[in-house]
């Protein structure tokens, strides 16, 4: 008989896509294993259904109240306003779509606003919990937790946030990532140092519009020695202005919603972007980077991996101008032993088979 999986997991322009793609990409490699996937995602995400769906797996829509009722700032986890209900309530309507599904082995709970409290009243015979965390900032009650993430002391972080028989998965080895950045790492060929393709990518919503800011940077440099590749995401609200500056630019290919965004990374020299899940992804083919953290919870990843001489991290996206990025351009242009190091290190840390191994983890 196949198993059942329950996802509880949002998206927005705030919260951005990667927590719904890297469970996507789980519950993908889960299909494989006979395993039947559910998401439970709050309505103000409903835009975002036709992405579940089409990769076979079935939604259900948490209702949204008429009015936000959040937490009282005592009781409160630093990213309840996330959610536009209380934790109790996103409890009980959990709940009540686990029952209604019937018999479930796992609850996979990926949502900073989510913590122990949720957990424990989502708790029910036979079902086992794994989250997903990249902060931890909150106490869990969970069989096995995951946090893909390279940072300091990585552990210990979770020594007194988890039970003690909880198994953790740290570190970018479980890195899940969609089967195609695998199949590029195989075909991609050493890297000279040379930038001649640049990749300019901010994730699925980008609501600072980084994105024309790396653009800006790029005309600056003047040069027509460059090839642009511009990825923006389906949530992302800048999409006009970004249209308009890649048809004033020459040699520059703009990607809505990209299907290859492995292919555009191992075809390019040189990536401009943020954090979060595109960190592994980077660094599975080997992409030098120019990083700017657009959010706080980036900034440790970010850090350890400049520490490590895996990217270069040129700061807060609020603080980076456009001058500072065509510096940074142009630096590493003239720096070939600098470039290819950048993506020797990054290599190393991450090989593509990270979905497979958290797979194994959860029905070993």
């Amino acid at each position: 008989m196949d198993k059942t999986v329950v996802f509880r997991v949002d998206a927005s322009v705030e919260m951005g896509l990667g927590h719904l793609t890297r469970c996507l990409t789980l519950a993908n490699a889960l299909a494989g294993s006979a395993v039947r996937s559910y998401f439970l995602m709050r309505s103000h995400a409903a835009g975002l259904v036709h992405m579940v769906e089409r990769a076979g797996h079935a939604v259900r829509l948490l209702p949204d109240p008429a009015e936000p009722a959040l937490e009282p700032g005592c009781d409160a986890v630093p990213h309840a306003h996330w959610l536009p209900t209380t934790r109790q309530k996103d409890a009980e309507q959990t709940c009540s779509a686990l029952a209604e599904i019937g018999r479930v082995e796992w609850l996979i709970v990926d949502h900073y606003a989510l913590d122990i409290r949720w957990e424990r009243a989502c708790r029910r015979d036979g079902l086992r919990i794994l989250v997903i965390d990249d902060l931890a900032d909150r106490d869990h009650d969970c069989e096995v937790l995951l946090d893909q993430n390279l940072v300091f002391q990585m552990e210990v972080r979770y020594r007194d946030r988890v039970p003690t028989a909880c198994v953790q998965l740290l570190g970018p080895g479980y890195a899940m990532l969609r089967p195609e950045f695998a199949e590029q790492r195989a075909l991609l060929t050493p890297r000279s140092g040379k930038i001649s393709r640049i990749l300019i990518c901010f994730g699925g919503s980008d609501p600072t519009n980084e994105t024309a800011k790396a653009l800006t940077a790029i005309a600056i440099l003047a040069t027509s020695q460059l090839a642009v590749d511009v990825v923006i995401g389906p949530s992302n609200p800048n999409t006009g202005s970004v249209h308009a500056l890649c048809r004033q630019m020459p040699n520059v290919a703009l990607h809505p919603s990209s299907t290859n965004i492995a292919e555009l990374m191992r075809r390019a020299d040189l990536s401009i972007g943020a954090g979060g899940v595109m960190n592994w992804e980077r660094c599975c083919l080997g992409l030098p980077v120019l990083a700017l953290d657009i959010a706080k919870n980036q900034v440790p990843s970010l850090t350890r991996l400049a520490q490590a001489g895996a990217l270069v991290h040129l700061g807060s996206g609020a603080s980076v101008s456009a001058d500072d990025i065509a510096a940074a351009v142009k630096a590493l242009a003239a720096d070939r032993a600098q470039a290819r190091r950048l993506g020797e290190v990054a290599a190393t840390l991450v090989d593509g088979d990270g979905a497979e191994r958290v797979c194994r983890a959860i029905f070993s």
